[in-house]
């Protein structure tokens, strides 16, 4: 968050270091003369500006590029544009100095005074939408982040069973309902009973019941008489 917030704050500043010199221009357009104290002091804030946006939006551009994933070839396209300006807005100085004349003189020379005042009007407007667009950028990775650590909650979740239900290992779900029917076939046996094999009627709660019953069934008494002892 802090770096989106350092690129719009850049971009705003970029846009108001031209605030100077359109009120210069507004005021020379309606010809209202402006004393040469307050030319000065104006133009003086403008290029303190225009040096501080540079410098900070070049700055930041390349922190951007060297960090951010997404973008990242649209945001080097647009630090080399801000590097180029740079580096043209300060070229004529550096000719004037090795070449003892002032820059108005290079300027002049090479007939480029519009080539250079057009870099020097644009060169803010291309550091503000450089810083705007790095913002965004650190904006969508963020998000991009936010939601790869949410994800594997969320399938961690979804892999869960509902609320209520036990989780089983696999093979375990048929067990359990061969198991349930076997139980629930033994209740329903208990409750019917087990009948007598020698056919008096009478039924048992248990197979052990009904063979102890066989020793003194009245009906089985005969079968055990007439049988020849040995």
């Amino acid at each position: 968050m802090m770096s989106r917030s350092a690129g719009l704050g850049i971009a705003l500043a970029a846009i108001l270091v031209q605030a100077p010199r359109l009120v210069l221009v507004v005021l020379g357009a309606d010809r209202m003369p402006v004393p040469a104290s307050a030319e000065r002091g104006l133009l003086v804030v403008a290029g303190v500006g225009t040096a501080l946006v540079l410098t900070g939006g070049n700055l930041y551009l390349a922190h951007t590029v060297a960090q951010v994933r997404p973008w990242r070839r649209t945001l080097a396209a647009a630090w080399a544009l801000v590097l180029a300006a740079s580096g043209g807005l300060v070229l004529p100085l550096i000719v004037a100095g090795i070449s003892g004349r002032s820059v108005p003189q290079v300027l002049g020379a090479g007939q480029l005074e519009w080539t250079w005042a057009l870099l020097a009007a644009i060169a803010h407007e291309l550091t503000a939408a450089g810083c705007v667009l790095a913002s965004a950028a650190w904006g969508a990775q963020a998000a991009a982040a936010a939601g790869g650590a949410a994800g594997p909650p969320l399938a961690v979740a979804a892999a869960l069973p509902a609320a209520g239900e036990a989780a089983l290992p696999a093979g375990a779900g048929s067990a359990s309902v061969a198991g349930a029917a076997g139980v629930a076939a033994l209740a329903q046996a208990a409750a019917r009973g087990i009948a007598c094999r020698a056919g008096c009627g009478r039924s048992f709660v248990s197979q052990q019941a009904e063979i102890a019953h066989l020793r003194h069934c009245p009906r089985r008494r005969p079968e055990a008489a007439l049988r020849p002892a040995y």
